[in-house]
């Protein structure tokens, strides 16, 4: 491959490494009262700390993705503003250029947050408990479909087609963490109801603490 072929590729892999985060915060966090008292059943602290690790990682992957092309001699960065840099015909870098706009529209929507609570903790957004990176969830989906819409034009040229920002995940995902909390606590009130249960099934359990 080409260089800009080696820098769509990688560019795009970072593309669903973010989608991917965003998922899964999605179907832990953002699945309805129902699947939140489960987690808070399950693990109360835990599930709560993971909603704002996965929260600011999110916040933090979009910065990146549409941070400058260059953070200084000889420190390019592999970013939407690098991407529309490389050496494209007129039709693509026009196409390219539109919906990385689209996506700076999203930018200064979170860039405080990344810049004073989550890469820096900032002495007043901290102490005042300041509001960072505030979006509707209709801005948060333009900024997504911007980014299919980015890297679709720019594999297309480079390879020839377009590149799923949707990846799928065959080894399991939130979703089959979800499955296997809901059979536990259906097991857990098995386990209280039903005298002699456990002690039955102690010596035939796969996993032991």
């Amino acid at each position: 491959m080409d260089h800009r072929q080696k820098a769509v590729k990688a560019f795009c892999e970072e593309c669903v490494w973010a989608r991917a985060m965003r998922t899964h915060f999605s179907q832990l966090f953002e699945s309805g009262e129902q699947l939140g008292r489960l987690l808070s059943e399950v693990a109360n602290t835990f599930f709560h700390d993971l909603n704002i690790v996965l929260l600011e990682y999110v916040i933090l992957q979009q910065c990146k993705l549409t941070d400058p092309a260059s953070s200084g001699k000889d420190k390019d960065n592999l970013t939407s503003n690098y991407i529309v840099g490389l050496d494209w015909s007129d039709e693509t870098r026009l196409a390219l250029t539109t919906a990385n706009a689209e996506l700076m529209v999203f930018r200064p929507k979170i860039d405080d947050a990344r810049r004073k609570l989550i890469v820096h903790s900032d002495l007043r957004a901290r102490l005042e408990l300041l509001s960072l990176g505030s979006f509707t969830e209709m801005q948060e989906q333009a900024f997504w479909a911007a980014l299919q819409e980015f890297i679709n034009i720019a594999h297309g040229e480079a390879f020839g087609g377009p590149f799923p920002l949707d990846a799928s995940m065959p080894d399991g995902d939130a979703l089959s963490l979800v499955h296997s909390l809901r059979e536990a606590v259906d097991y857990d009130d098995l386990v209280k109801s039903e005298d002699g249960f456990l002690t039955r099934r102690i010596d035939k359990m796969r996993y032991r603490s």
